[in-house]
């Protein structure tokens, strides 16, 4: 891959100066943290929902709605990314959410028949696998995608996260269906699917109301996962196939206290969990033991990171600090510069 170092000097130039009006230092760094919008979509209704990165540092970017729709942004981390469709599942569904790397440069994406609206056999997983597809500098690769599995016993399908393999030889799914209030385990070689965890952390408030579990990943040997309207980030502790361990508790990591919302989440590599907030339109930095929640972005009237629905980070030397922020009004992506932010 062509990296034009002039363009990144001048990106890195620009993350730094791209800060929001003055405000104090806390954490070891100025907040908000400086950012920069890598892409905006076309269209005020356009919802970008999830993203994953691929090794190469290329963004997958999910939308929701108007339509299904997946993108490739290239070279997120330059003053000029290219965006161009992957793939168009609009005969198949209506909105994609959640998606995951279940092995290199291969991932499962969750969609919606129903665009949210809680139905029975209107969730599906498919597979976009990019290891035999004709690549480009210029143009968008081509991966191959199938259908994987049908749940038909899902509702409201969210989040997603790979399942580490483990020496057991299959790509598995954990996808959070957030009015059910529990994980689905989908097995990518089969189209097997069942329940791997069910848990009251999981549930909306009342439960069966919409949202419960939103986000969910893998960490260190637990599920994480947060919890919309308990405004929580939640784990436990799970075996090789993703089930809950043996004796394993719900743990509580952390609560955003004046939020209305919490959406999906990231790691750091430090351990720091990266929360988005959606209706609140803030994103937050919460320590690994949870007694720090800190915002680091957006705010009462800014328009940063409004309705931010998840978060990743970058993959590659130019962008490993960056924390890529998808975004539902409008849709679009934005760079979050954290190379300054140190929790205390």
């Amino acid at each position: 891959m062509h990296i034009d170092l002039k363009r990144f000097a001048r990106l890195s130039l620009t993350l730094g100066l791209t800060m929001a009006a003055a405000t104090p230092r806390a954490q070891g760094g100025s907040l908000p943290l400086p950012y920069r919008d890598v892409y905006q979509f076309s269209g005020p209704t356009t919802w970008v929902e999830n993203m994953a990165v691929r090794p190469n540092g290329d963004l997958l970017v999910t939308i929701l709605s108007p339509t299904a729709l997946l993108y490739l942004i290239q070279r997120p981390y330059s003053d000029e990314p290219s965006v161009s469709l992957v793939h168009d599942f609009r005969d198949q569904v209506q909105g994609l959410l959640g998606i995951a790397e279940t092995k290199p440069d291969t991932f499962l994406v969750a969609g919606s028949r129903t665009n949210l609206t809680a139905q029975p056999n209107a969730s599906a997983v498919f597979e976009v696998d990019f290891n035999n597809a004709a690549h480009s500098t210029t143009a968008a690769t081509t991966p191959s995608t199938r259908l994987v599995a049908n749940l038909t016993d899902a509702m409201v399908l969210n989040g997603a996260a790979a399942l580490p393999d483990c020496g057991r030889g299959h790509d598995t799914l954990l996808v959070a269906d957030s009015l059910l209030g529990q994980v689905f385990r989908v097995d990518a070689a089969t189209g097997h699917y069942d329940i791997a965890i069910k848990v009251p952390e999981m549930q909306g408030n009342p439960p069966g109301a919409f949202t419960g579990i939103n986000g969910v990943k893998v960490h260190e040997g637990y599920l994480y996962f947060s919890n919309s309207v308990t405004l929580g980030i939640y784990r436990i502790k799970i075996t090789a196939d993703g089930s809950a361990a043996d004796g394993a508790q719900v743990e509580t990591v952390a609560t955003v206290e004046g939020e209305v919302f919490l959406d999906d989440f990231a790691f750091g590599a430090d351990g720091t969990i990266w929360a988005a907030s959606n209706k609140g339109n803030t994103t937050y930095a919460i320590s690994p033991n949870g007694k720090k929640v800190v915002l680091v972005l957006g705010g009462a009237g800014s328009d940063v990171g409004k309705g931010d629905t998840a978060a990743a980070f970058g993959r590659t030397e130019w962008d490993r600090h960056v924390l890529y922020i998808t975004t539902s009004m409008p849709g679009k992506v934005v760079a979050v510069d954290t190379s300054g932010y140190r929790q205390r």
